[in-house]
């Protein structure tokens, strides 16, 4: 036995399935220095192929790729096979945006080999412009968004004149902080296990008052009425949240960062509250084009990182609270008022629990996702929430890849059964990234959104006061 995933990582694998791949991935766009070679693309190849050993964590597989009773280790895999992980690939002519979309939902929709290390980084050539693109995915059970982002960040450097940078899994990880569990498996049932390893979680943290208090509190503001107060279930039934296919369709699209700044000076709201708006926006209009608009307000759940920067990137380190999209108020400024009057209540009740509270609390808002994915009810009932939206921060300053400048950084995230659509963010440098995964059977025509997102920005700001 090697080493024990934790419950908050195991929880990926055991809700994966053909229709639901459980990896997250950023696909990154660059531009090729001047006096590049035309084997400048198939020499990274190359490098990137070359290293004789590869480190932890990109040498760790699964001891037992479908686990036992839903308890998983990573051991270290001797022999990793850089030809199968690192792949050079082509985009069909003319090589638009559009052709690299394409493919990237292509590549989005395929599992990870269990049977291996449960990464893959994609060399893509062919882009107009003078452009070419990397694409790396990992799954959910080995880095949450955060832990990728940092991951993904090494094969970069802010130096535009740095060559020949190591690839990240043949450097020494000293970054990539060790999670381990080592408690014992009895041969229960998946179900009774993963439930019995939720009350051992809460238990063992002594949060388990804490986590019990925060949502009698909840349920008693929502009782009286108290302005922005969400709890579970609030959510409408709604098409973002029936049975899902396994094909997957991307989209990305990016704006100013100081401009969503600016409007949110304008209305007192953080840059957070304006991407909420513009998100909702988006989706009142996408929904009322299909007339798929629930009457009653969509609801968001919010992943908030607690990793902090001594943590490492490996596993996952988030809380989670529900937002109110408002999506069924007609005016953008009483939408956006509306939307910060539930983020603040759900920050301060995030800012009033210990870190094991934070853990434990978004281990019980999940839950119901978990076990519905586990029993295949997911996707048949009353959702928790309707779409998750989050914020990954991102590089502040430009990167680049041995002396190409990156342009565009997007995140592609998963889909649990039940979720048709997560929209993720990441910042980059002067720009506030929109990466959009939808089911391609349920959503038609998603791309759209970013559309309705470029319009929803428009409107809050020809309504500045």
């Amino acid at each position: 036995m090697g080493e024990r995933l934790p419950i908050t990582d195991g929880a990926w694998l055991a809700i994966e399935g053909r229709e639901t791949p459980m990896h997250v991935a950023g696909l990154q766009l660059f531009r090729y220095p001047d006096g590049a070679s035309p084997t400048f693309l198939a020499d990274l190849y190359e490098h990137f192929r070359s290293p004789s050993q590869v480190v932890p964590p990109f040498s760790y597989r699964l001891d037992r790729p479908y686990g036992i009773a839903a308890q998983f280790s990573w051991v270290e895999d001797p022999d990793v096979d850089l030809d199968y992980h690192v792949r050079h690939s082509a985009l069909p002519a003319p090589g638009r945006v559009r052709e690299l979309f394409v493919l990237i939902s292509r590549l989005h929709s395929t599992l990870l080999d269990r049977t291996r290390p449960l990464w893959e980084t994609h060399l893509i050539e062919g882009l107009t412009d003078n452009r070419f693109a990397v694409y790396t995915k990992f799954h959910h059970s080995m880095f949450d968004g955060v832990g990728a982002m940092r991951a993904a960040q090494r094969m970069f450097s802010t130096d535009p004149d740095t060559r020949d940078l190591p690839a990240p899994w043949a450097v020494h990880p000293d970054d990539f902080a060790d999670t381990k569990d080592d408690g014992d498996g009895d041969g229960a049932s998946t179900l009774a296990h993963v439930g019995r390893l939720v009350s051992a979680q809460l238990s063992q943290a002594g949060s388990v008052v804490g986590v019990t208090k925060a949502f009698a509190s909840q349920i008693a503001g929502r009782i009286r009425g108290v302005e922005g107060e969400v709890v579970p279930y609030d959510a409408p039934k709604s098409i973002l949240n029936g049975r899902i296919s396994g094909s997957r369709r991307f989209a990305a699209d990016g704006f100013a960062f100081e401009r969503i700044r600016e409007v949110g000076k304008g209305y007192g709201a953080t840059v957070n509250d304006v991407v909420l708006g513009m998100c909702a926006s988006g989706l009142r209009n996408y929904l009322g084009d299909l007339n798929k608009l629930p009457g009653k307000p969509l609801i968001a759940m919010i992943p908030v990182s607690i990793r902090t920067e001594d943590a490492g990137s490996r596993g996952n380190a988030l809380s989670m609270l529900l937002c109110n999209l408002a999506t069924d108020v007609a005016d953008p400024v009483d939408r956006l008022a509306a939307i910060k009057a539930s983020m603040d209540r759900g920050k301060a009740r995030l800012q009033s629990m210990s870190r094991e509270e934070l853990v434990n609390y978004a281990l019980a808002l999940t839950a119901p996702t978990v076990f519905s994915n586990l029993v295949g009810t997911a996707g048949r009932g009353r959702p928790t929430h309707n779409v998750v939206i989050s914020n990954v921060p991102g590089p502040r300053e430009p990167m680049y890849f041995n002396g190409a400048r990156m342009e565009g950084l997007y995140p592609v995230s998963l889909l649990p059964q039940g979720q048709a659509l997560n929209i993720t963010l990441t910042s980059y440098v002067d720009h506030m990234e929109f990466g959009i995964t939808a089911c391609r059977k349920t959503l038609p025509h998603v791309q759209r959104l970013l559309d309705y997102l470029a319009n929803a920005i428009e409107e809050l700001e020809a309504a500045t006061p």
